[in-house]
């Protein structure tokens, strides 16, 4: 019994703690501009929504060094072309999405939650990097286009994304009128109810071998 209760909890602690985050590496604030993550996507893509609720909820952290910019390619004709033209730059094929540009030295199409951290910390990097290169608007300008960007807030609000209230200084343009999105508990409190309940259960194995 002691020993099937052993298995339960260590199963438990292997699949309901947290993956412990890559580290990232903050660099000191200086003179250069912000960076650019630049983020096309459509209405119509979950991982679009799912990638837009992620750094809705961590952006915040980071607004000193580079800010986000959205263009919702299935409803804008101007921002169809300008993320055609930045697909062929790169070197991907036209109407792939999401899409996310940082500078000249990075882009990645898809997503899924482990390319957060990546993305930040290519963000950070280019923060630092003296021949930083936006060309985003360098393409806009060459191919005479008129895209409508928006902040990753505005965003979130149109596709009714539940992200934090308080968004950043530099992110925000707006406030939302509406605050009544259910929030779910957060990362500590699910790791302290965690590390809760194994420890409550190694206490039944202490009280049970006793017994």
């Amino acid at each position: 019994m002691k020993k099937f209760l052993l298995t339960i909890l260590v199963a438990l602690s292997i699949v309901l703690i947290p993956n412990v985050s890559a580290k990232i590496n903050v660099p000191e604030k200086t003179d250069h501009e912000k960076v650019k993550v630049y983020l096309f996507w459509s209405s119509t893509c979950k991982n679009c929504h799912n990638l837009i609720s992620y750094f809705g909820d961590k952006y915040d952290a980071y607004e000193d060094y580079f800010e986000i910019v959205t263009y919702q390619v299935n409803t804008d004709k101007g921002n169809s072309e300008l993320s055609n033209a930045i697909a062929e730059d790169v070197g991907e094929d036209p109407g792939y999405i999401p899409l996310v540009i940082i500078g000249n030295t990075y882009h990645v199409l898809g997503w899924q939650d482990s390319l957060g951290e990546t993305i930040i910390n290519e963000a950070l990097k280019a923060y630092q990097d003296e021949n930083y290169t936006d060309i985003v608007k360098k393409a806009i300008k060459d191919n005479n286009l008129s895209p409508k960007a928006e902040t990753i807030a505005q965003a979130a609000k149109e596709e009714s994304i539940s992200v934090k209230d308080e968004y950043t200084k530099t992110d925000i343009t707006e406030v939302y009128e509406n605050h009544s999105a259910k929030k779910g508990l957060s990362d500590g409190a699910v790791i302290a109810i965690v590390f809760g309940v194994i420890i409550l259960g190694f206490a039944g194995l202490v009280v049970l071998s006793r017994k």
